[in-house]
């Protein structure tokens, strides 16, 4: 998790605006500052979309049976064989790992008795809901990381037509009318301060390609003169192509919730803590692809669906949201929860040599009506209910390439995020209020419920008691947890939808060649694509685009791919 501590070089931290939403906070977005981007620093969770994400897309040659040959191609998949949706000859391997925690195995446990079944493969693209041990992008006998730079990159470093250039930050794109020819690149002042600011031409023979990610590649586009004519002309940027660049930013908001575990469970902490002997002796076992490091300390988890039961204890926003995406989507999840072997915020948080283990809330959806469908609603109206919101927003500020974006994430903004996720924290309290190793609820990280609450947090000396009931919320309990909700959820880091593949009469930026519209020679080849997120960590869906990208882009280019 030291890739994304706040004093992280290896990331890139952007500052959202101030939200009403969500109590005033600026949320901050970290996305890959790295070779590798984000795969070289999140938490290597396997997590793959449902089949029915992709052909939500609904765009010719992106349907999930066009899809699944690439999903197969990009992974060995250790867990099991045989399995028709997963492949075994892949750069990316993926396995269980070699460690398993306790409170990993407790949780699964518990997920059964309240409902949740347990299944044998919760990410074969069909699963909508059920518990799992979870597998992750991590080699099951070296124990490291399945990042897009070593498994596609650093395999290449004999090939003499590959030049990779670090801490180089992309000024704009060069354009001969609206033909791509190349871009104009500066030394990068935030890796390096004594970086080189001579503009340097780098000339492009057949094609430039933008892979900067889903705030990047909206930022690098603009800059460029691709994107709101309106905006970039208040800006001085000489207009190329008119589109709707960095208009709809999409994430995934989360919850995670923290609890106090008993001293005697191995968690994560006395690692975070540094205690004597420890880290020595995880190493020693790590050395050869053994033991707690070989973990990303996120070993169980679930999707999760409601029943008819909670769906009429969640609130008729999040009805609406649930008849329009997921009620005829059986392999949609509306959560996925996962549970973490320890307390991975900063220390100074919580009190010395304290164990603790949190469970991560995970929207797996946005909850937005596509303006597109609905006569006579703009894409940039905003509203609450049943009507659509505008999403979130990446915009320039300055053609000065060091200048901060006008950032929002839009998160909480729509009634139905909140409910769900007010929800999905009663729902994670139940499954974590009856595991063995709980020993309550870690307070300061809990809504601040009134003195009289019976929903008040505790802390106990022993296992809970097997036979207790459901905790019960009042009115004011829940004003509480809303407050929590607001003041603690965060972003997910799935950052999409900024540069939408759709056609251009409904916001679309770029065909499904990846080709932007109104120029020659340009595609745009990452997430920011996606014309609607996945209900999944996007990771894989990543690959899956760089895959799709390389066979369309060899297709234009008269090339045979092996």
């Amino acid at each position: 998790m030291n890739n994304l501590a706040p004093d992280s070089k290896h990331a890139i931290f952007w500052k959202a605006n101030k939200s009403e939403a969500a109590n005033g906070r600026e949320a901050i977005v970290p996305t890959g500052g790295i070779l590798g981007g984000g795969s070289s620093i999140n938490i290597m969770m396997y997590a793959r979309a449902a089949a029915s994400d992709y052909d939500d897309w609904n765009t010719t040659g992106w349907a999930s049976e066009d899809l699944i040959p690439l999903l197969r191609k990009i992974e060995t998949y250790h867990i099991a064989p045989g399995r028709a949706t997963h492949g075994y000859n892949g750069p990316i391997h993926v396995s269980y790992a070699d460690y398993f925690a306790q409170i990993a195995q407790e949780y699964l446990d518990v997920c059964v008795k309240r409902g949740i079944p347990k299944v044998e493969d919760l990410m074969d693209l069909y699963t909508g809901h059920g518990c799992a041990h979870l597998a992750k992008y991590i080699h099951p006998e070296t124990g490291q990381r399945q990042d897009a730079a070593h498994r596609y990159i650093h395999s290449q470093s004999h090939n003499k037509r590959l030049h990779i250039m670090t801490k180089t930050l992309v000024r704009h794109i060069l354009f001969d009318g609206i033909k791509a020819v190349g871009v104009e690149v500066i030394g990068n002042k935030n890796q390096d301060k004594d970086a080189d600011q001579t503009p340097r031409e780098i000339r492009a023979r057949k094609l430039v390609v933008v892979s900067a990610g889903a705030i990047g590649s909206a930022i690098v586009l603009q800059r460029s003169g691709v994107g709101q004519a309106t905006r970039l002309s208040e800006l001085g940027v000489n207009v190329v192509a008119d589109l709707p660049v960095g208009a709809n930013y999409e994430d995934h908001s989360s919850c995670v919730i923290t609890y106090h575990v008993a001293d005697d469970v191995e968690t994560l902490d006395p690692v975070m803590e540094r205690y004597p002997g420890v880290m020595e002796r995880y190493l020693a076992q790590f050395a050869h692809g053994k033991g707690f490091l070989t973990s990303n300390v996120n070993d169980a988890g679930s999707k999760i669906r409601p029943t008819e039961e909670e769906l009429e204890r969640i609130g008729p926003a999040f009805r609406e949201v649930w008849k329009r995406q997921f009620e005829s989507a059986p392999d949609k999840p509306v959560f996925i929860q996962t549970i973490v072997n320890g307390f991975l915020g900063p220390r100074t948080a919580v009190p010395e040599k304290s164990r603790f283990m949190m469970l991560g809330n995970i929207a797996a959806y946005v909850s937005i009506f596509d303006p597109f469908v609905l006569p006579g609603i703009t894409h940039e109206c905003k509203h609450t209910g049943r009507q659509p919101i505008s999403r979130g927003h990446v915009y320039i500020t300055s053609a000065n390439p060091y200048s901060l974006p006008d950032f929002s994430t839009g998160f909480f903004e729509e009634k139905a995020d909140v409910e769900i996720q007010m929800w999905m924290y009663k729902k994670t309290r139940e499954i974590a209020r009856r595991m063995p190793s709980y020993r309550g609820e870690y307070a300061p990280l809990h809504p601040k419920y009134p003195k009289s609450s019976s929903a008040s947090c505790v802390r106990l000396d022993a296992p809970p008691p097997s036979d207790m009931e459901d905790l019960v919320y009042t009115a004011e309990d829940d004003i509480a947890v809303e407050e929590f909700v607001r003041q603690y959820g965060d972003t997910t880091w799935h950052s999409v939808g900024t540069i939408q593949m759709k056609p251009k009469e409904k916001g679309g930026c770029v065909d499904s060649r990846l080709s932007v519209y109104g120029t020659e020679n340009l595609k745009v080849a990452d997430l920011s694509i996606l014309p609607k997120n996945v209900g999944s960590n996007t990771y894989s869906t990543a690959l899956l685009i760089g895959e799709k990208a390389a066979s369309l882009i060899a297709e234009d280019l008269g090339l045979v791919l092996p």
